[in-house]
């Protein structure tokens, strides 16, 4: 089934499933990209398909296209261990020491913050609390509103949920932010400035940033209301990114009143992007010459159970089993979105899936079109 017909095939069944599911599932918008390399073992080998169906804005009936650009939420992470090993490479940090080893301003009230070293920030076994408010109906953009925020009450005052030498996995935004300003620290840039001259510029993702802001007007030093305006749902969707939307308590879909962007925290939260540059990104992880294919064994090293669904962490990656083969990603969850992002390096297949609405069920999505192409020909449906 090789070949532009047996792609072509494989692509209808994608798209007339994206279309069903986004009525099946009532969501606004829906974009996924499925990627399959040349030396694939699966019959679709070397397809490339992307599909969109719905509205970038649910109430201007904005079309919603390939080419949109989606809040991608917790994968951010992945920029983040990734800018973490590529300081260990240099010899900047040893993941193993203590945090405050490098950060010997940080604080925190539970004196066992003192042993909470950088690995286990990054598979979420330190024992971190999680961060209680974003703030996204008040953002920040000045250059120190990282650290700020890593100094602040929430962090200083508060305590572990455990030792951090129990190993025992409990998801951390807090814990990311931490390791943010570590990068800034040891990199002398800030971290969005770091991870855009080192990952996102060379792998050629010149579609995604982690300044929301910068979208629609360029600068920091901007007055609050200027903030407000470059930040509103208007301005980010003439600009070409999804407006984000929830339901009500009568299950109507409706818009966000704000866009989740906060650069306190960045980190763990506000990388933007679509489903071209998660493919560059996909295709360094799986076989391009790249910091991340070079780390890949390390970030990809299962280290703790995630209680509940049978999965395990490695280096901000999740790891998964389905259908006899193992894969590797992170969900992306937000207000207004829900992304998600998942490789398998046996079968060579990468995919991609984007909802601008709180909740949607992308990761249930994402699995059931994987099922969709390792399916023979003979046995797949639509």
């Amino acid at each position: 089934m090789r070949g532009v017909q047996g792609f072509m095939d494989y692509c209808e069944k994608i798209n007339d499933y994206i279309k069903r599911a986004i009525f099946g599932f009532d969501l606004p918008g829906l974009a996924a990209g499925v990627y399959v390399g040349a030396d694939s073992p699966l019959d679709c080998a070397g397809m490339s398909c992307e599909a969109a169906a719905g509205f970038s804005d649910f109430y201007e009936r904005a079309p919603l296209g390939t080419d949109n650009i989606f809040h991608m939420g917790s994968v951010s992470k992945l920029f983040v261990a990734a800018g973490v090993l590529i300081l260990a490479d240099h010899g900047a940090l040893d993941v193993e020491r203590p945090v405050c080893d490098y950060l010997p301003w940080f604080r925190m009230r539970d004196s066992r913050y003192k042993d909470i070293s950088t690995v286990q920030i990054l598979t979420h076994t330190a024992g971190l609390p999680d961060v209680s408010d974003y703030g996204w109906n008040a953002p920040e953009i000045d250059d120190d509103a990282l650290r700020r925020y890593v100094s602040s009450d929430e962090v200083c005052e508060a305590s572990l949920l455990w030792d951090p030498r129990d190993g025992r996995f409990c998801y951390s935004n807090m814990g990311y932010e931490i390791l943010g300003c570590l990068i800034a620290e040891l990199s002398g840039r800030d971290f969005e400035t770091f991870t855009e001259e080192n990952l996102l510029r060379p792998l050629g993702m010149d579609a995604s940033t982690f300044l929301t802001y910068t979208r629609t007007r360029a600068g920091s030093g901007i007055s609050r209301d200027e903030i407000a305006d470059a930040l509103s749902i208007d301005a980010l969707r003439a600009a070409g990114v999804c407006a984000p939307h929830s339901k009500d308590d009568g299950n109507h879909i409706v818009r966000e009143a704000h866009f989740p962007y906060n650069r306190a925290h960045g980190p763990s939260s506000t990388l933007t992007s679509n489903l071209r540059d998660m493919r560059r990104l996909g295709e360094a992880c799986l076989h391009r010459e790249s910091i991340l294919f070079e780390n890949r064994e390390k970030a990809w090293k299962p280290y703790a159970l995630v209680p509940n669904n049978g999965e395990h962490i490695g280096l901000a990656w999740f790891i998964r089993e389905q259908s006899g083969y193992r894969l590797y990603g992170h969900e992306g969850t937000d207000d207004g979105f829900r992304v998600s992002f998942w490789l398998c390096p046996q079968l060579d297949v990468q995919i991609t899936v984007m909802s601008n609405l709180s909740g949607a069920p992308v990761k249930k999505i994402n699995k059931q079109l994987f099922e969709l192409i390792i399916a023979p020909p003979e046995r797949t449906t639509a």
